[in-house]
């Protein structure tokens, strides 16, 4: 089950797609990455430096990718006596080789040098520290580090989490965030409950 709606996938860029590119709703050179298969990705997303990404990938809106990173909706199986794909093709075989889409929600920070193995969801939210190789799926709003990567907190109280997924400010327009100044602005301690509505307009 995916993490995005139809809607949403639909208004998605094809990163293998210039003419989809040339908008200007994702930021980045993408000359200097290597993209190869279905890899979608939201408006307003940054690529901040080399990204090698391969397979069916979901990257949602406002996203912030460091450099260095590689997503791999792709894995070698390991049950197997043989684990090289070549090797399988020469000789007629199945191949060695699972595929797994990898989702990565709206508004996720991946830091540089990071890896997402195949078959990941990153929930909303979620900040991936440098160096980290994801291997299991990440919850909305939490931190990940190290390899492999672990849950170190949550960004929020469960609460606001609640909020943050209940409000989605990703799907706002531009006039709604600018209008909402004092909301982006606010920090939140991540052991602290708040209202946040009151602070929307």
């Amino acid at each position: 089950m995916s993490i995005f709606t139809e809607e949403e996938i639909a208004e998605f860029h094809l990163l293998t797609d210039p003419a989809q590119i040339e908008s200007g709703e994702i930021r980045g050179d993408l000359d200097s990455c290597m993209i190869a298969g279905n890899v979608l990705c939201g408006k307003h997303t940054t690529i901040n430096g080399y990204l090698n990404a391969r397979g069916s990938i979901r990257i949602g809106k406002y996203c912030a990718l460091g450099r260095f990173i590689s997503v791999h909706a792709g894995n070698h199986r390991t049950d197997m006596p043989n684990q090289q794909v070549l090797f399988s093709r020469r000789f007629g075989f199945s191949l060695a080789f699972e595929r797994r889409r990898v989702e990565i929600g709206h508004n996720v920070w991946i830091g540089d040098k990071v890896n997402i193995l195949a078959g990941v969801t990153i929930g909303h939210g979620a900040v991936l520290a440098a160096g980290a190789t994801v291997v299991s799926d990440v919850p909305p709003f939490g931190i990940v580090g190290g390899v492999p990567a672990k849950l170190l907190r949550k960004r929020f109280s469960d609460h606001v989490i609640e909020q943050m997924l209940d409000i989605r400010w990703w799907d706002w327009d531009d006039d709604k965030i600018r209008a909402n100044k004092l909301f982006f602005e606010s920090a939140l301690e991540p052991d602290a409950d708040y209202d946040l509505y009151p602070a929307i307009v």
